[in-house]
């Protein structure tokens, strides 16, 4: 007869595998980004072949009122996907890409010492998330890098290992 002991040893014994090796999981991240862009920010989406980012919101987390989102005509109709606008790999924050819609009050830039909350969707086998993020974080990073949520938190880490991490999540 099998006991809870029993169901749990193979768990254990891989535990203690990957911890005498050093072999632990690299931080997965999100599937979406933000990035100093000059003097403003822009979204890092990687474009994955089995799903599609369907829309993308800001808000200020003290007056929740204060947001940006956009949408594109596919969030709607998941089932067509020959007719749907494409996901731009990379693009303006606060802006709407060709064939989105955008849904917005208020909010149009980053103010110093708000936190503002970012999430979005997608269809697919995208993982969808949502973090939080100060305009602090964003003037912090450096040329290339960009802010995502890893299973570490929120985090800051080159735009080239970004797409890399991400699109293994598609």
């Amino acid at each position: 007869m099998l006991t809870r002991r029993h169901l749990l040893l193979p768990a254990a014994a891989l535990l203690l595998q990957a911890a005498a090796t050093g072999c632990t999981p690299a931080p997965a991240p999100a599937t979406l980004a933000l990035q100093r862009d000059g003097a403003g920010y822009a979204v890092v989406v990687p474009l994955c072949p089995k799903g599609q980012i369907v829309t993308v919101s800001v808000y200020d987390t003290a007056d929740q009122t204060a947001d940006w989102s956009i949408s594109s005509s596919s969030s709607s109709s998941p089932s067509s996907s020959d007719d749907t606008p494409s996901t731009p790999d990379r693009f303006p924050l606060f802006t709407t890409p060709p064939g989105w819609t955008a849904y917005h009050s208020g909010l149009t830039t980053l103010k110093p010492d708000i936190k503002y909350h970012t999430a979005f969707t997608a269809l697919g086998n995208t993982k969808n998330s949502e973090f939080t993020f100060t305009l602090a974080d964003l003037q912090h990073l450096k040329d290339g890098e960009v802010l995502t949520l890893t299973d570490d938190g929120t985090t800051s880490m080159p735009a080239d290992k970004f797409r890399t991490a991400a699109l293994k999540l598609c």
